[in-house]
């Protein structure tokens, strides 16, 4: 499927026609990526699917039965903020791959409410955000950057920047190459830009036709594919995406199940601490009524069941003296303290580890075959029972499967995850080789040996240290490369995280076609 603006263009039309002002009666979610909204208008019911898988990210309506199978912490909050809502309508973001589901429910204690659910139809990145005020309540995925955007709940929602524009305003004019159109307008594939570049015709005069290629297995809104190829046609978009065989990756389900209940054990965790905090913030207050009772002026050695002193109500153990009470007092402060410090250590080794977690979504979002085997190394000690690999000697299965590019005597190594980001960084890279890595965000850590850099080889490894990370599917990611001696490991941390000094910055948008040629040369 070509999921660009412009098929998610004509899709909200589609939708619109079935589900404004429809109630939303139900959510379910049938697997670990797959969500269900059921809704009702005039004695129908209809089922809206939602998948964020990365190879099948989709969203339309559905006539197959489908079985809730799984609860999440975050079906559990669209479910209590959603359920009874109407679907005023829905909405694209300019012309970009973002879709608003637009609610309005009636709050016990707010009265009428707005509230949206917000589907990043980003391939590998797709999330879904529910928001209210423009705040963001709860989101699929969490991603925390010390700069930018910023994907947890109470955070400022933002859409994705972009300079591009939106391609209702398209002129063909001064564009030499499909590449110009995908650099220049929002919402266009290299598959649309090569049908509009070739028959010179603006996207909105294309006539909408939903069409499968059944040679190259692609569906798009409208038959932009080779003549010659075996097609099939369908009424609309729905039917045509509904018309397919699911194949589920089970390989990575069990793994994506695994850290979403990971992720949810230790934000409960986080809240347990924020109570213990509170808890611990009040017996702090034990210093003041030690301090206020050696102020009152009563005689130490007397043994009273309270003292008021300066209209504050100290009650005492009347089997103690005024100085061995307020001692205890002393006593369960200094035990606060030490139990606050102690707490703050626990609540920075929980944040890490969620942070690890939501690293690990993107890190099987690039997993397949041999590098699953490597990612899988890492979720085993919290507990995953990973797949048995037969194993034939200690050297080799100790070494991670790490994917190579060559271009004449320059190599490219490619890290997927932590176990293999660390082997090529400490094990296979030189001194003087270089280091490329997205800017402030989870991904792959790229290695080049090459001598001296030139622009070509800095394009290259920036491109693809962008492919292979969280910031896939934005424009103009930044890239920071440095040499490797400059790259150092942090201790302390879990998973593996390094810090680098002496780096520059580059900023690249991905070109499909060039990537494609560099991936031919592993």
């Amino acid at each position: 499927m070509i999921f660009d603006g412009f098929f998610i263009y004509h899709l909200i039309i589609e939708l619109n026609q079935n589900l404004a002002n429809a109630r939303l009666e139900k959510i379910v979610q049938t697997d670990g990526m797959t969500f269900i909204f059921i809704f009702y208008f005039r004695g129908e019911r209809k089922n809206l699917l939602l998948n964020l898988s990365p190879n099948g990210f989709s969203l339309y309506l559905t006539e197959k039965k489908q079985v809730s199978q799984v609860s999440s912490q975050f079906l559990i909050t669209l479910k209590k903020h959603l359920e009874g809502a109407i679907l005023e309508d829905i909405t694209q973001h300019m012309t970009d791959r973002v879709i608003s589901l637009n609610f309005k429910i009636n709050d016990f204690i707010d009265g009428p409410t707005n509230k949206q659910v917000i589907f990043e139809a980003m391939g590998k990145h797709s999330n879904l955000l529910l928001v209210k005020d423009n705040i963001i309540v709860d989101t699929y995925k969490k991603m925390f950057f010390e700069e930018g955007r910023q994907l947890l709940p109470m955070a400022k929602f933002e859409f994705f920047p972009s300079d591009k524009i939106s391609f209702s305003k398209m002129n063909l004019e001064n564009m030499n190459s499909p590449k110009d159109l995908v650099d220049h307008y929002l919402g266009v594939s290299p598959h649309l830009a090569k049908y509009v570049f070739e028959q010179k015709i603006l996207p909105l005069d294309i006539p909408f036709k939903p069409t499968r290629d059944i040679k190259i297995k692609k569906d798009y809104v409208s038959d932009i594919f080779e003549q010659t190829d075996e097609k099939k046609y369908y009424p609309s978009i729905s039917k045509m995406l509904d018309d397919h065989q699911e194949v589920k990756n089970q390989s990575t389900e069990s793994h994506a199940l695994f850290i979403d209940k990971q992720i949810k054990k230790f934000v409960k965790k986080s809240e347990s601490f924020d109570a213990s905090i509170e808890d611990s913030k009040k017996k702090l207050e034990n210093k003041i009524f030690g301090d206020y009772i050696y102020q009152s002026g009563f005689p130490l050695s007397e043994k009273r069941s309270s003292i008021d002193v300066m209209d504050l109500h100290i009650p005492l153990d009347p089997t103690k003296t005024l100085n061995e009470n307020a001692q205890l007092y002393f006593k369960a402060y200094q035990k606060a303290k030490r139990g606050l410090e102690h707490i703050h250590e626990q609540v920075k080794q929980n944040d890490d580890l969620i942070a690890l977690f939501d690293e690990f979504k993107t890190f099987l979002s690039l997993s397949n075959g041999e590098n699953l085997k490597d990612f899988e190394s890492e979720l085993i000690p919290f507990g995953f029972k990973g797949t048995k690999i037969k194993q034939i000697n200690k050297k080799q299965s100790s070494k991670p499967n790490i994917q190579k590019l060559t271009e004449g005597d320059i190599f490219y190594y490619v890290g997927k995850n932590n176990v293999q980001n660390e082997f090529i960084t400490h094990s296979i890279a030189n001194k003087d080789d270089y280091w490329f890595h997205v800017k402030d965000a989870p991904g792959g850590h790229i290695v080049v040996t090459a001598k001296k850099l030139n622009e070509h080889i800095i394009r290259k490894a920036a491109m693809l240290a962008a492919n292979y990370s969280s910031l896939k599917f934005s424009s103009s990611i930044p890239v920071d490369y440095t040499q490797i001696k400059h790259i150092k490991k942090i201790a302390g941390m879990p998973g593996y995280h390094v810090s680098y000094k002496n780096q520059q910055t580059i900023y690249i948008d991905i070109d499909q076609d060039k990537l494609e040629s560099y991936l031919k040369n592993i």
